[in-house]
């Protein structure tokens, strides 16, 4: 293959590491709270550097163009490392990070290492290879956000690694001479192509990885009821209409709940809607606590909260009813005289084998929340249809 051609990739690969690096900074600039483009952007930046020593081959001192250029590379490849472990909010292990450009530098003080074109190969392919493994691993193990981009990243990094980790019992088997490692030769011209697209691939995939992110936590913030943290009242019928249709799809049981504070109104009165702020924070808390990770639960009004809970018996729905109910009648809400008296009626509708929509549990909880409030308070009952959910608003308080 003639020289110009690898020159050309040399000088391409280059530039997109140039580039790629300012664009990633320059994200990082408008998204602050995301460091990770900060080390990805600097990583490029360092690459591209190394990559103009490496092309310096035969030109340069051997220091420069083989010492300094796979330390550098292997630099920037811990920089890599240490974004993605950045973006998956775990700290930095800076001395493994470094271990192998140190490792490097200190195998070319030893001169049968210096003069073996085989060993030096697989020394800078180890180091490369492993570097790109870990980011792999750091995204494959990264799980509390849904990513779309994850699998995609962890996929490409794990393609890359196997390039340089080919490359040794490739170098093992057969005999390498210096002059495959110049510029101009065709498996550096290989390697330049596949690092080439690897660096246009992987440097998109790190800004759509950000990108999943803001868009997750928009979608949260839009579904998220900013004062308690629960779901909003969108949410909560969202998410407990999938989980009706799941249930009654299996034939299973279920019900949904409906939580009442008592007095709201005479609790704002009395103490303020900064007492009455702190008691919805308590109740829900006291709500999310009490109930299992697959049940839905959102604040739906003003006082009222709204639970799903799925494949759960009449008598097992009763039982997580009275639990939360005794619970929110055991919280400490602190006044500012004196502590807040909290309680709660709750409304309770099974499913009961029937094909129901949510609505419609909705209306039958209802009946039961206005038993509830006109038998006392602080109690659980069961619903029917016999009233609607005006009806039972009517009677609340």
């Amino acid at each position: 293959m003639p020289p110009l051609h690898s020159t050309t990739l040399l000088l391409s690969l280059v530039a997109i590491a140039l580039s790629t690096g300012l664009l990633l900074l320059i994200s990082s600039r408008q998204n602050r709270e995301e460091t990770s483009l900060v080390y990805w952007g600097i990583a490029n930046l360092i690459g591209a550097a190394g990559l103009v020593l490496l092309g310096l081959r035969g030109v340069a001192s051997d220091w420069l163009s083989i010492d300094a250029a796979n330390a550098t590379l292997m630099v920037g490849y811990a920089l890599n490392w240490a974004g993605a472990r950045r973006f998956c909010r775990l700290p930095v292990p800076w001395a493994w990070a470094l271990a192998p450009a140190v490792i490097w530098l200190l195998l070319c003080q030893w001169p049968a290492f210096y003069a073996n074109v085989e060993w030096r190969v697989i020394a800078s392919s180890a180091g490369l290879g492993l570097l790109t493994l870990a980011c792999a691993m750091t995204f494959w193990n990264f799980k509390a956000e849904p990513l779309v981009s994850r699998y995609p990243a962890v996929t490409w990094f794990v393609i890359h690694a196997c390039v340089f980790f080919v490359r040794i019992p490739f170098v093992m088997a057969t005999s390498l001479p210096e002059s495959d490692l110049v510029i101009g030769s065709y498996s550096v011209t290989l390697l330049l192509f596949e690092a080439l697209f690897h660096l246009t691939v992987i440097s998109f995939l790190q800004l759509s990885l950000t990108k999943d992110r803001a868009e997750n936590r928009y979608r949260v913030a839009a579904e998220t009821d900013v004062l308690t943290g629960a779901p909003n009242r969108r949410a909560f019928f969202d998410r407990a209409e999938r989980a009706l249709a799941m249930t009654v799809g299996a034939g299973r049981d279920g019900a949904v709940l409906v939580i009442d504070i008592d007095r709201f109104k005479q609790i704002n009165d009395t103490f303020g809607h900064a007492g009455g702020d702190r008691v919805l924070v308590a109740v829900a808390s006291a709500i999310r606590g009490q109930l299992r990770p697959q049940d839905v639960y959102g604040r739906i009004g003003g006082e009222e909260f709204g639970c799903f809970i799925a494949n759960v018996s009449a008598s097992g729905a009763f039982q997580v009813a009275e639990r939360l109910r005794s619970h929110i009648a055991g919280l400490a809400v602190p006044g500012d005289t004196m502590p807040i008296a909290v309680s709660a009626s709750i409304g309770v509708a099974t499913i009961k084998g029937r094909k129901i929509s949510l609505s419609h549990l909705l209306d039958e909880a209802d009946t039961g929340l206005y038993t509830a409030k006109r038998g006392g308070r602080d109690r659980v009952e069961g619903g029917s249809r016999r009233a609607s959910r005006g009806g039972a608003r009517s009677a609340r308080g």
